[in-house]
């Protein structure tokens, strides 16, 4: 990252919004308001803009595996069970079957399920202790390890290894899921989890060092639900909101299948099994761990919460009959109000609190949840081709419970407080480049990319420093010349979304072409803009800790590092890997599984204020040698 300080480095963060995302970031939005003196106001759903999808190429069809035909709604969908603060947790292999028609096939979970985990209940502030153990043999997916990368040996293939991250938390960096401290076969470590002091819908996941991808694939999620006294996840709490039965944890991604009913991760034959392969581009949408399953529901409101798990797609959802629904909340909890949408984009590891009102329909009416987002780049050169159906909603002819939705989620009584402002300034401005580049160690196609940050890999020892106490605006610059959306991940903290604007990439890229890997490359886009900034989704309004940043444009967000005596840890403090390695710091990545476990990671030290950068650790080596 390029590094200026705020005073010289806003030039266009005041631009006046075009009047566009200016009625986008309003009324005219989808947030509900109530005019004095008049009736409520009758929003206008939000649709997000469709000029930043997913641009389309050309594919061979023949160069992609295909699922075995399934029909589609046959399964119900399953419940995710819930549990408060559990003591152990313990991962293991199990036999789950997707579908009726498949055969059950190996796979992970957590808690004693095959796939997936429990929805995790806790309190905001609490610091929960959750001993994980490892009982991982052979790993379902163990043909497709791939020891060229980073951090991975052939060990991972018959004793994967495990490490938790616990997204949003702002956790002690020993506990955080720092990629190189796993642990394997008959471990046991337990986690003294720190929560955040308001609701908000965590998530927690396997983070070893290059092969995260394979393991959150083979099911090793799982939601973390806080509560607090307005979000308290019972009927009858402050905010009205739907619980109990009308909650729901969904949990969606897009997987392939071999013919016995054997996840598949290997989409084309271009790349040999074992050989990263740019990226998992499904044809069937799993949801709980069933393909295309349905759902019965009373005729009233219904709140759920959303958790995409995709190896590499977006998704866009909407309702199949055009229904508008209601977004309330996003990673780092619930928005201020209610926001009406016609649809949603959500990215890689985002979490999105949504309402859905099935009142108005009659009984034995059916409708999809459904999905019109192009897939990604790897997928279409490979002649892969986009999900439409994600699940379906049978509607009975019982009277739901909730039938409102509530105008305000925050401010006023009984409510906790309004949000900050998004921005107020900044004490650093930082640029991030996202980028691909040729990798000299493997020749097959594809297997050729490495992606990256900055153009320099994990184990670079150029790395950030951030201070704590201090703000800083971040413009991360997708210049990915494959046109690929990505999905920014950052450790510790939460941040929030100021804009986006596009940019001219091929002139970028053509007067400040890359150096080769391994050199820091983090040109200012600034004199390359070709449009004044936009305002961010209004369901992107709250706090966030996964950001998409679409292709040919520069995603601006604003994050405060915390202070030691803030959360109650020097966040800089170095500590013992469970491999024996001296560590520190934090990590943020890429969430596009795939391209975190092939370099597009970096590491980042969270400093005392004035103490500089200091001695530092030896970097990071592979979990090859950890203790087994």
């Amino acid at each position: 990252m390029s590094e200026q300080t705020g005073s010289d480095a806003d030039r266009g963060l005041r631009s006046a919004l075009t009047r566009r995302a200016l009625l986008q970031a309003t009324g005219a939005a989808g947030v509900l308001a109530v005019v004095p003196g008049a009736a409520s106001a009758v929003p206008q759903p939000y649709s997000p803009p469709l000029n930043h999808e997913q641009p389309m190429v050309p594919g061979i069809p023949f160069f992609t595996y295909r699922s075995p035909p399934l029909t589609r709604v046959v399964d119900e969908l399953p419940r995710l069970p819930r549990i408060e603060s559990p003591r152990r947790l313990v991962a293991a292999g199990a036999l789950h079957r997707f579908h009726r028609d498949l055969d059950p096939a190996p796979s992970v979970g957590f808690g004693g399920l095959p796939h997936h985990g429990p929805t995790i209940e806790t309190r905001a502030g609490e610091q929960p202790q959750i001993t994980f153990v490892n009982q991982m043999r052979t790993h379902p997916m163990a043909i497709d390890v791939d020891p060229s990368l980073h951090g991975v040996s052939e060990l991972d293939r018959h004793r994967p290894p495990l490490v938790l991250h616990l997204h949003v938390a702002p956790n002690h960096p020993a506990q955080d899921g720092f990629p190189t401290s796993p642990f394997r076969l008959g471990r046991s470590v337990t986690y003294p989890f720190t929560n955040p002091p308001h609701a908000a819908p965590l998530w927690y996941h396997d983070h070893s060092m290059g092969t995260t991808r394979l393991s959150i694939y083979a099911g090793l999620t799982g939601h973390y639900h806080v509560r607090d006294e307005w979000d308290t996840g019972e009927p009858g709490n402050p905010l009205g909101l739907p619980a109990g039965e009308y909650e729901t944890a969904l949990i969606m991604c897009d997987k392939l299948f071999y013919p016995n009913g054997h996840l598949r991760y290997d989409n084309t034959p271009t790349v040999a099994p074992g050989h990263w392969s740019g990226g998992m581009c499904g044809d069937t949408m799993v949801v709980n761990g069933k393909a295309w399953p349905r759902m019965s529901v009373d005729r009233g409101l219904y709140r759920f919460r959303v958790l995409s798990a995709s190896q590499l797609n977006d998704y866009r959802l909407a309702l199949s009959d055009g229904s508008p629904f209601w977004v309330i909340g996003s990673d780092g909890g619930l928005l201020d109000a209610p926001i009406l949408v016609r649809a949603l984009n959500v990215g890689a590891a985002e979490r999105y609190d949504i309402l859905v009102d099935f009142g108005a329909k009659a009984a034995g009416e059916r409708v999809e949840l459904i999905n019109t987002m192009p897939i990604s780049w790897a997928g279409q050169v490979n002649g892969a081709t986009m999900i439409r159906s994600v699940m379906r909603f049978d509607v009975g002819p019982r009277r739901g419970r909730y039938r409102h939705v509530p105008q305000r989620l925050r401010g006023g009584p009984a409510r906790p407080a309004v949000l900050p402002p998004r921005h107020t300034g900044h004490d650093r401005h930082r640029v991030a480049t996202l980028n691909v580049t040729l990798n000299p160690r493997n020749l097959s196609w594809l297997s050729v990319l490495t992606m990256n940050l900055n153009n320099v890999g994990f184990h670079t020892r150029d790395f950030e420093h951030a201070e704590q106490g201090t703000t800083e605006c971040w413009d991360l610059v997708n210049a990915d010349a494959t046109m690929q959306a990505h999905a920014m991940h950052l450790h510790l903290v939460q941040f929030r979304v100021v804009g986006r604007w596009d940019f001219d990439k091929v002139r970028y890229l053509a007067e400040n072409p890359p150096p080769l890997f391994g050199t820091r490359w983090t040109p200012d886009p600034d004199r390359y803009r070709t449009s004044p900034m936009f305002a961010p989704a209004p369901y992107e309004f709250g706090w966030k800790d996964t950001v998409r940043c679409p292709p040919n444009q520069v995603t601006r967000i604003v994050v405060r590092w915390p202070r030691a005596d803030e959360i109650g840890f020097d966040p800089d403090v170095v500590f013992t890997g469970l491999n024996g390695e001296k560590l520190q710091g934090y990590v943020w990545h890429c969430h596009l599984t795939d391209h975190e476990d092939n370099e597009m990671m970096q590491r980042i030290r969270v400093v005392r204020p004035g103490a500089g950068h200091g001695p530092e650790v030896p970097a990071p080596g592979s979990h090859d040698h950890d203790h087994h």
